[in-house]
């Protein structure tokens, strides 16, 4: 009759037994031993133009994908402005206002607000 105890027993070497490196301070996983480290996910970026975009950055990235012959150096400087101007929030108004003005639905519907009292 085979056994029907259920064995405990580890199977493999003991997790206790391998030494761990020293602790070398909190901020060792930023700066290695020779100074700041790059992030780990640097290849699963977002690609300009592969997938619809889903925040403002995104937007200003594909439109900057488009424009052909721009050195890396006029990229970022012309990503930098246009995310400044994006933060200004006058420009903000004025591209809500002009886009109210324009669509199919600047025509505000007539509410009825019920008899008067």
């Amino acid at each position: 009759m085979p056994a029907t105890r259920i064995r405990l027993r580890h199977e493999g070497p003991s997790l206790l037994n391998i030494p761990t490196p020293v602790f070398q301070g909190p901020a060792h996983s930023l700066y290695g031993p020779r100074g700041p480290v790059q992030p780990q996910n640097t290849g699963r970026q977002r690609k300009p133009l592969s997938t619809p975009p889903e925040s403002i950055q995104h937007h200003v990235d594909d439109c900057l994908a488009r424009v052909a012959d721009l050195s890396p150096r006029q990229r970022n400087a012309v990503r930098a402005e246009v995310l400044r101007m994006l933060n200004d929030i006058t420009f903000l108004r004025q591209l809500a206002e002009e886009a109210r003005a324009r669509g199919p639905w600047s025509q505000a519907a007539v509410q009825d607000e019920g008899p008067p009292l």
